[in-house]
């Protein structure tokens, strides 16, 4: 017969309660002035793309995302000024070991092809995407 504290420690380990909290950020380049269908289409691009990464990335990346779709996918859309801004936050996260991919627009409607357009990050902890992102403005 089971315990009262192996009760309580299944019931903790199965809690999302106590889960650390995550989160998937997608950031968009504000110079390109995309429609808003165009915009969500990219961003949907870039959501796929980070979960394909973690999904086949290391076993950390893999029980983040699983985490993640726990706790209801959680997602936020920012923005940054150009190209390089968007650049500069994609070679961060790398070296941050974090999932991320950045979205390159086929150029069959409004864009050039290989345009880069919205860069996915994470499915990863709130606060390992914080020290990234705190600092851009939402869409």
């Amino acid at each position: 017969m089971p315990t009262s504290n192996s009760i309580l420690q299944k019931f903790l380990s199965n809690s999302v309660v106590f889960e650390k909290s995550t989160k998937l950020a997608l950031v968009v380049r504000g110079d390109l002035k995309m429609s808003k269908g165009k915009t969500a289409a990219q961003c949907a691009h870039a959501a796929v793309m980070c979960y394909q990464s973690a999904a086949q990335g290391t076993k950390q990346q893999n029980a983040i995302l699983q985490r993640w779709c726990r706790l209801g996918q959680p997602k936020i859309v920012l923005r940054v000024d150009n190209f390089e801004q968007l650049s500069g936050l994609e070679r961060r996260a790398q070296e941050a070991n974090l999932v991320s991919a950045l979205v390159r627009d086929a150029g069959r409607t409004q864009l050039e092809s290989g345009t880069a357009t919205v860069l996915g990050l994470g499915p990863a902890s709130n606060e390992e995407l914080d020290k990234l992102v705190a600092d851009l403005k939402l869409l």
